[in-house]
């Protein structure tokens, strides 16, 4: 994502050495979006600390019901599902999980 034409989140994320936590949206193409965003950021030498899978649908279909488990598989990082709308704290299990997250880069 760029914050400037030669400046982009990445950037900002290593100069402050922050953790990343990608977000995507849980429907048809998450597979390679998410991915490809979560090699980038290793690409980066960023710790990627999770991956969100997000979804505002009320209905949910073959993909949405099935990413989560493939992204499971092929990627090294936790996979979160379902975060709810307007939620203004992130569930126990969660904060659980992203603080387990080791240190190495993802």
């Amino acid at each position: 994502m760029p914050i400037r034409s030669d400046y982009f989140v990445s950037d900002l994320a290593a100069a402050m050495k922050l953790p990343v936590l990608v977000v995507a949206q849980n429907r048809l193409g998450c597979l390679n979006h998410a991915a490809l965003t979560v090699r980038s950021v290793a690409r980066y030498q960023l710790r990627c600390v999770g991956l969100v899978l997000n979804s505002t649908e009320k209905t949910s279909d073959i993909a949405a019901l099935t990413n989560a488990d493939i992204l499971k598989r092929i990627l090294n990082i936790p996979v979160l599902v379902g975060l709810g709308e307007n939620l203004t704290e992130l569930p126990v299990d969660w904060r659980l999980m992203l603080e387990s997250t080791s240190e190495e880069p993802c």
